[in-house]
């Protein structure tokens, strides 16, 4: 990496509606770095990136890209530039195959099957410089999300990119894929080509970085070296104020829970093709975390506690009786909910208010007949937002609007607004900022404090740790470990996971 500027952006502006969300930013990239930029949902960071990858156009301000003032006025000016994003929701064609998808709307303009080939050509050679397996013939259908997320890399290098703009790139990837990333992305920065990274996980952000710019209500408060600063400065830059005391806090509520029954217990479970002989237990009280790699098999473990897979062999009990899961209906009429991982797609209706969304699972209960008792939703509704402070405070406002932070405690709140015996939380803080997942791990905690049996799912190790106090490592489809968290560490849980 050289100090020379590839893109320095001077006073960006930018309101929506009367509402500023960019404040005098002061911005740049150097040529063959990794430039993480870092902030609370709703800090600015994504409509900077989108200034400068083209989609929104600056109120005031300046860019000058490879020493000439730019102003890109759409997606593909930036492209031609050389400035391509990779998005968190990737932006693929699952039945077209890989050479496709990296050459769409741009394919070579020779014979049909020439161009086939020249294609193939050309993506086999952006798919082997990142160090991808894929092959250009593999349908995107066929890939996982690691896999498809080297393809969008392999597009952008397609495109001559020289600024690659990474928005939340490992959310769903686990630690080895993660690692794979890493690798690709030095290759990158090793010939010249930049890289805005945007994450809210540090720790990975601290190993990839060269610089880390701080973004708060939409002003850049800092830029900051890893060899220089520390995690916890980050974090108070991003917050204006400290969160020191987070992980010891939590850790306090550690407690050995092993004197009462089991309030879920599973035996021998298995689904065929998916898992097999899954055993664990949890308690009144007690937080169990379930580790292990992407494929290891924790979210078809949980979905068959609910009735979302077919069991094939074992046994449950709920309660001390036997359960026998048919539909999510039963479950929670049983007293079981399972809250997903992806809170887009399975979890809200965002075009929906709050108050519908926090009514939808509790209509039974609020409705007479065909009518839905409005006072009632209301109340419920404001319960939710006054006691897990969702921001905004309105009711009906559409959940599509809040930080993702804040549709994820009101998906979380919709549930322990009542109570129930069982909660299962699949990826509980995924994609959301440092202070929205304090709040989240709060809720948790006093769900347990308040007598569930509470089961998480995390493929963020540090988040067990704070959390559980046993943990179940998955491997291949199978526990290969159980632990008792009195300290673990994250390598002592991924040492199993392998």
């Amino acid at each position: 990496m050289t100090h020379e500027l590839l893109l320095d952006a001077r006073g960006i502006v930018k309101s929506f509606g009367g509402n500023a969300v960019l404040r005098g930013v002061d911005f740049d990239v150097r040529v063959g770095e990794v430039h993480a930029l870092l902030g609370e949902n709703g800090a600015g960071k994504s409509t900077l990136t989108k200034i400068i990858g083209g989609v929104h156009r600056a109120d005031a301000g300046t860019v000058v890209y490879d020493g000439a003032p730019t102003e890109f006025r759409d997606p593909g000016s930036a492209v031609r530039e050389g400035i391509s994003t990779v998005y968190q929701e990737l932006n693929l064609i699952p039945h077209l195959d890989c050479a496709a998808n990296i050459f769409l709307g741009r394919e070579p303009e020779t014979a049909l099957f020439a161009h086939g080939r020249q294609m193939r050509t050309e993506a086999a050679a952006a798919l082997t410089e990142i160090g991808s397996k894929a092959k250009p013939s593999t349908k995107v259908t066929e890939l996982s999300t690691a896999e498809r997320q080297m393809v969008e890399i392999a597009k952008a290098l397609a495109t001559d990119a020289r600024l690659i703009i990474m928005d939340e790139p490992t959310a769903a990837l686990s630690s080895a894929e993660i690692e794979r990333l890493h690798e690709s992305i030095r290759r990158l920065t090793s010939r010249g080509i930049s890289v805005i990274y945007i994450s809210h996980k540090l720790d990975e952000v601290f190993r990839i970085a060269d610089r880390i710019s701080v973004m708060r209500d939409g002003k850049l408060r800092a830029t900051v070296t890893p060899g220089e600063s520390s995690r916890d400065e980050v974090v108070a830059l991003m917050l204006g104020r400290e969160l020191s005391t987070e992980k010891r806090d939590l850790d306090e509520h550690h407690h050995d829970r092993f004197d009462s029954e089991p309030m879920l217990a599973v035996t021998g479970l298995t689904v065929r093709g998916k898992i097999r002989d899954v055993s664990f237990s949890v308690r009144p009280g007690e937080i169990l975390g379930m580790a292990g790699l992407v494929g290891a098999g924790r979210t078809e473990t949980v979905r068959a506690l609910v009735g979302l897979e077919p069991i094939a062999a074992g046994s449950i009990e709920l309660d001390g009786k036997k359960y026998r899961p048919g539909t999510p209906a039963k479950a929670i009429a049983n007293g079981m909910v399972l809250i997903p991982e992806d809170r887009k797609t399975q979890g809200l209706l965002l075009g929906s208010s709050i108050e519908d969304n926090v009514a939808l699972p509790h209509l039974p209960a609020l409705s007479t007949g065909w009518w839905v008792r409005r006072r009632k939703a209301r109340a419920l509704a404001e319960r939710c937002v006054d006691e897990f402070d969702v921001r905004p405070r309105s009711i009906r406002k559409a959940t599509t609007f809040l930080s993702g932070g804040n549709q994820q405690k009101v998906l979380i709140g919709r549930w322990l607004i009542q109570d129930y015996k069982v909660l299962i939380f699949d990826e509980p803080s995924k994609g959301v900022d440092v202070g929205a997942r304090s709040g989240i791990w709060r809720m948790i905690r006093e769900a347990a404090d308040g007598g569930a049996a509470v089961v998480v799912i995390s493929s963020e190790t540090e988040e067990l740790t704070a959390l559980a106090d046993r943990i179940v490592v998955m491997r291949g489809g199978s526990v290969s470990r159980e632990l008792v968290n009195h300290g673990l560490t994250e390598d002592e849980v991924m040492e199993h996971a392998f």
